[in-house]
């Protein structure tokens, strides 16, 4: 109970300031005439004046209220560290029980969650005082390892507030200072890269906590390939190199071995995903002689901007007896060596349409060709009546290669090409099966007698149409049919002859979306979805790596020909490696660089600026032991100590109800004005 005094006038303020201003000019002017009664007219003013502004005792009844503690409590990922969750789980206990023990104070917690973005320290300190009633918060309590990531490098911890505390802010540090650890930084990565060109990347390795080394092994791999070695200094920005092999994505992983002390190894492994983009294209179209299918691939060749397109016909063999001049024939000598020796290595893709032995390519270079393909080039051969005869390409070094054998047999009878089931599941064909009953006929097919690879297409008897073929370390597609160019004439209502070409070229030219056996995972969702393309029946589970080494075994169901699927949770960030016997793919978590992970020796560097302006203080906590006291403190004291921090007493209440007593009661206050009115008139009266 406490009281106050305070006035509610009878009348507007303004009205009782004019009316004693009236009554104080004629006082003053008595005065001044020095009338007798002069004193006590002054008395009467000041009364009038005091009656009318209505003195009132008020007497409040309050109940104080209680101040409010914020606990701040750090449960990102690199908490998991070290000990540290479970120190600070203990620590969060112990705080808890002793503000409990203090009837005066209520709790208020906030924690600070894992996220991709890092630790969010000042973002949780920022609702946690938005949460305390104003006037009321005592302190704020920060148990974290000091690693704060949502603080911008040219902005002050306190600006970073929206609010700023009125209390002491105190920062327990949990976690050993002293731990060693090794952190691998990508400094600068390029987004693209040429395929088969050397894509360059600056890294950063960073010994903290320990004596650093002079130098550490890094190691650089595409898609889980094999690994590429150096040697690189520490401390210092570096630079090295590794080959992009492929179109499209290209996930790049680089990982440093790990020092004498490591509070962990994920941040010594980091990803980056390039995308592999080709250069201009370099095909060699060499056609034995002109016919109707000729436009076909050459238009679908010159159509492209990205193709290089370098095109003869052999019009004339050399041995053939034409009366035309040799100036009307040919506009240029066929560059047979600069072709086939010199400059063959340069070419991406080699097709030969209907070309039949007849003295223009010797046998040498044609073996050239087998020995391209062998080390990885691609070939594509468009079989006519000649392949049939003595002259044809089977009988040439070139049939090392070559996916077929003619039996000498031409069928001339009209026929729908068919896909069979390997077809349905090659990704070259197998988008073209919902037409495949639409398909015009076709009316040569040269039959063989043995073939290798796979055969995507064939005719009504089974027999194999298209075949595709690896050989070495290169590729081998091969028609069984010259007429393929119906299609592209719109004869028997057409077929998907652009499609099927452009397919056809990007799989032999190797691009990643046309494997016929590939194994891809990406996560979506929170989970890590996983497809196997493949033409077998059936595959086996394949075997999930996570981001901290566990393996666990994922089955696989059958989605659609050739396409086996299945998922399972990927909440952890870092990369995931998906393998089978002989396949291999890799999908990142989270961020392919985690912030959590570039600096996890455990600092105060960030919430020191804001404790000291806040009065508050750090403690280093590497025990149970070493958490201070908590101390009630005034508003104007110290808040903090060696071994004690403190929590400010606001002395805020709420008025609960009041008891009203005016200091001079009406009946009481006119008597009085009537007497001294009255010794007014007496004492002027006498004069």
């Amino acid at each position: 109970m406490s009281g106050q005094l305070i006035f509610d006038p009878l009348l507007t303020p303004a009205i009782i300031i004019g009316c004693c201003g009236i009554l104080l000019v004629f006082t003053a002017l008595a005065f001044g005439l020095k009338l007798r009664g002069s004193v006590m007219r002054a008395v009467l003013v000041a009364s009038i004046g005091l009656v009318l502004a209505n003195p009132i005792w008020v007497e409040q009844k309050k109940e104080p209220l209680n101040d409010v503690a914020v606990l701040i409590h750090d449960k990102s990922e690199s908490m998991t560290l070290d000990g540290r969750s479970a120190l600070s789980e203990t620590l969060a206990q112990n705080i808890r029980e002793r503000l409990a023990a203090d009837t005066s104070l209520d709790l208020v917690e906030e924690t600070i969650p894992a996220s991709a973005e890092g630790s969010a320290v000042f973002a949780a300190i920022q609702k946690g005082i938005a949460k305390a009633p104003p006037g009321r918060l005592a302190g704020v309590i920060v148990l974290s390892d000091g690693l704060a990531h949502d603080l911008a490098p040219d902005l002050a911890p306190d600006l970073a507030l929206q609010s700023k505390p009125d209390a002491p802010v105190h920062a327990l540090i949990v976690g050993d200072p002293n731990h060693g650890d090794r952190t691998l930084r990508i400094i600068n990565a390029p987004r693209y890269g040429l395929v088969g060109e050397m894509a360059e990347f600056i890294i950063h390795i960073e010994d903290e906590g320990q004596s650093p080394a002079n130098s550490a092994t890094v190691s650089l791999r595409v898609d889980g390939g094999n690994p590429i070695t150096a040697r690189v200094a520490v401390g210092k920005d570096v630079k090295v190199t590794l080959p992009i092999e492929k179109r499209g994505d290209n996930v790049v992983e680089i990982e440093v071995a790990p020092a004498t002390e490591e509070l962990t190894l994920v941040n010594n492994r980091t990803a980056v995903n390039v995308n592999g983009i080709r250069d201009r294209l370099r095909v060699l179209l060499v056609t034995g002689e002109p016919y109707a299918g000729v436009r076909a691939w050459r238009n679908l060749l010159k159509s492209d901007p990205a193709v290089d397109l370098v095109h003869f016909t052999i019009l004339r063999p050399p041995l053939k007896i034409d009366p035309t001049p040799v100036n009307e024939m040919a506009l240029i000598a066929f560059p047979t060596r600069e072709l086939f020796v010199e400059k063959l290595d340069g070419f991406d893709l080699i097709v030969f349409d209907r070309y039949t032995r007849r003295g223009v390519l010797p046998m040498l270079y044609l073996d050239n060709v087998a020995r391209y393909v062998e080390k990885g080039g691609a070939l594509l051969v468009v079989a006519g009546p000649e392949f049939a005869g003595p002259y044809s390409l089977a009988r040439t070094p070139l049939a090392s290669v070559l996916p077929a054998r003619s039996l000498s047999t031409i069928k001339t009878h009209a026929f729908r090409p068919e896909l069979t089931v390997q077809g349905t599941r090659h990704p070259v064909t197998a988008a073209l099966a919902s037409s495949a009953k639409s398909w015009g006929h076709w009316g040569r097919h040269i039959t063989s007698s043995l073939f290798s690879g796979t055969s995507v297409l064939s005719d009504e008897a089974g027999e194999p149409l298209m075949i595709l073929d690896r050989v070495g370390n290169g590729r081998v597609a091969m028609f069984m049919s010259d007429h393929a160019w119906l299609w592209a004439r719109g004869f028997d209502g057409g077929g998907p002859h652009t499609e099927l070409y452009r397919r056809l070229a990007h799989w032999l030219m190797k691009e990643p979306e046309l494997e016929e056996e590939a194994l891809r995972a990406h996560i979506k969702n929170g989970q890590l979805l996983i497809s196997q393309h493949t033409l077998a029946d059936g595959v086996d589970p394949v075997e999930v790596a996570g981001p901290d080494g566990t393996i666990i075994t994922v089955p696989l169901s059958l989605a659609g020909p050739g396409i086996f699927t299945g998922s399972m949770p990927a909440n952890a960030s870092g990369l995931y490696s998906v393998r089978t016997e002989k396949l291999l793919a890799v999908a990142s978590g989270g961020a392919l660089n985690p912030k959590e992970y570039t600096y996890l020796i455990p600092s105060a560097e960030a919430l020191k600026p804001l404790t000291q302006q806040s009065r508050g203080g750090v403690f280093a906590m590497r025990q149970t032991s070493d958490l201070p006291n908590l101390r009630r403190t005034g508003t104007r004291d110290r808040q903090a100590g060696r071994t004690w921090m403190g929590l400010m007493r606001n002395n805020a209440f709420v008025v609960t109800g009041e008891e009203r007593r005016p200091l001079l009661p009406a009946l009481l206050a006119a008597l009085a004005l009537l007497m001294l009115a009255a010794g007014v008139w007496w004492r002027e009266g006498r004069g």
